[in-house]
């Protein structure tokens, strides 16, 4: 498949990181941006007014197979001809910071479900358009995928319980997806977060304390450096924080 129109997908887009990163990619690519609150939520994304409408496809998916499926679907008929190279996977789910025998088992199947299967589903939908691109002339990489990860991903604190295993797997998921699809040419990487990030959500609840948190514009420039990387040095995963995060 070849293409002037490169195309990013992004599930799990609102305000904060998703939206950085968005930003980060639209000087390159055309953006798919994926949430269940998507289309309708579009605007309190605050996209800069320099990124052409045009250049933008919001859609609905909860990550399930089905929405996928149509999603895909809808961005085949918008650009037919368009190159899907770069896929990134940043769904979270809410805290629930309830002990673990105040849970329950649908807590846990929440936590499983936006953890590793809409991960897992969104690396089915992408993997095979993926392998369908020649090689980018300047890094070698035929697709880049990219999943976000959290402390949680390498250490499970207390009242983690239904979250934690699935962003364990979802880290899982990454390392087998880059060991497979490494070789033919697909970049793979995992990005642990380990600190706050401050969004207008955490500065509702936490307050102004910028300094001490990560940035999400700052945290997106990494995410492009890694689309940008080139296949003699790909890195499969890192972590970020800020200078003062005890870790």
């Amino acid at each position: 498949m070849s293409s002037s129109r490169r195309i990013a997908v992004i599930l799990g887009v609102g305000p904060g990181l998703s939206t950085s990163i968005a930003k980060s990619l639209s000087t390159t690519h055309s953006l798919v941006l994926l949430s269940r609150s998507l289309p309708d939520s579009l605007p309190k994304l605050n996209l800069p007014s320099t990124i052409p409408k045009e250049n933008i496809l919001a859609l609905s998916s909860d990550g399930s197979t089905s929405s996928l499926q149509k999603a895909f679907e809808d961005l085949k008929k918008h650009w037919p001809e368009g190159r899907v190279d770069v896929g990134i996977y940043n769904v979270n789910e809410k805290f629930n910071l309830n002990g673990f025998l105040d849970k329950k088992e649908e807590d846990l199947r929440r936590g499983l479900e936006s953890g590793v299967v809409g991960a897992w589903n969104l690396s089915q939908s992408l993997l095979p358009l993926f392998l369908s691109n020649s090689p980018d002339p300047a890094t070698g990489a035929k697709g880049v995928l990219l999943f976000t990860g959290a402390t949680m991903s390498l250490k499970a604190g207390e009242k983690f319980s239904s979250l934690a295993p699935g962003m364990f797997a979802r880290r899982a998921l990454s390392q087998s997806l880059a060991r497979e699809f490494g070789p033919q040419g697909v970049h793979v990487g995992h990005v642990i977060i380990d600190g706050i990030i401050d969004t207008q959500a955490v500065k509702g609840m936490m307050g102004e304390n910028g300094n001490k948190r990560l940035q999400p514009d700052d945290i997106a420039q990494t995410y492009l450096s890694l689309v940008n990387q080139p296949r003699s040095a790909w890195t499969q995963e890192l972590d970020l924080r800020p200078d003062n995060e005890q870790w």
